[in-house]
């Protein structure tokens, strides 16, 4: 099985023998040489999730181990996985839009199709976490909270983590309207811009640049902040976007602690 991973890794976390993660594309080369998409979501529902997670998972060296997954409902509840014999069916029944750990041989995902998704390590206390960071988490600072419970639950050093921020709608996309802004401009009246004027009224809202400064404001250092800069609105063939294309796929973002 080719899985087609170009520029879908962080440098940045590659440099940890003990860490797996990665960020699905569209499509992949299947066995008979032809090119497939990903189908993580199939009208609402779930499709051939389970195979292509199977696959994609092994083709990053994670074999024979289930993906915990949460029920994402744009919160800023926080999962923290800390039980070795939870199943992966009842980790789906939680509502929530982050997962920690500090269990090896436990990859932990998020699903998105414009949200920006987000990886956290602590290469101290090896502690993981991925993030569903949309438009309403956003605003409800739920980077900044996740931070806080990693210092709370496990005693990690903000300055310590390292952040990576996958393929997301860029500013360059996505408009929205004034009530959208408003929340952020409470969180971050002294910063600009991560927002700018539309057309006829509307803004164009940089969700990038807003968990950027969320995560500054929660402690991590800019040089440990990284992102793929990838506009999900703008790579029409490589990713899927919920804003361009309406009901679509998923991209998968996933990371583990090697066992």
């Amino acid at each position: 099985m080719n899985i087609l991973l170009e520029k879908l890794k962080f440098g940045q976390f590659e440099t940890f023998p003990e860490l797996a993660h990665a960020v699905s594309p569209r499509c992949f080369e299947n066995d008979q040489g032809g090119i497939e998409e990903f189908s993580f979501r199939n009208n609402g529902g779930y499709g051939k999730t389970k195979e292509h997670v199977k696959w994609f998972l092994e083709s990053i060296g994670i074999e024979n181990c289930g993906l915990f997954l949460v029920n994402q409902v744009h919160s800023d509840k926080i999962f923290i996985l800390d039980d070795p014999n939870l199943t992966c069916d009842e980790a789906k029944k939680i509502s929530a839009d982050a997962l920690l750990t500090q269990i090896h041989g436990k990859p932990i995902g998020i699903f998105t199709a414009d949200c920006l998704p987000i990886l956290l390590y602590d290469p101290r206390l090896k502690v993981i976490g991925a993030i569903h960071a949309g438009r309403r988490g956003s605003e409800q600072n739920l980077l900044f909270k996740v931070v806080g419970e990693m210092a709370r639950v496990y005693g990690c050093r903000p300055a310590e983590l390292l952040a990576g921020f996958g393929p997301a709608i860029g500013g360059c996309c996505y408009e929205v309207d004034e009530d959208c802004v408003q929340p952020f401009k409470e969180l971050f009246s002294a910063e600009k811009g991560w927002f700018w004027p539309g057309p006829a009224g509307k803004y164009f809202l940089d969700l990038i640049a807003v968990n950027k400064m969320a995560g500054e404001k929660a402690g991590l250092l800019p040089e440990n902040i990284f992102s793929m800069d990838h506009c999900t609105c703008c790579s029409t063939r490589n990713l899927y976007s919920y804003r361009r294309e309406g009901e679509t796929g998923r991209i998968l973002t996933t990371i583990m602690l090697r066992p």
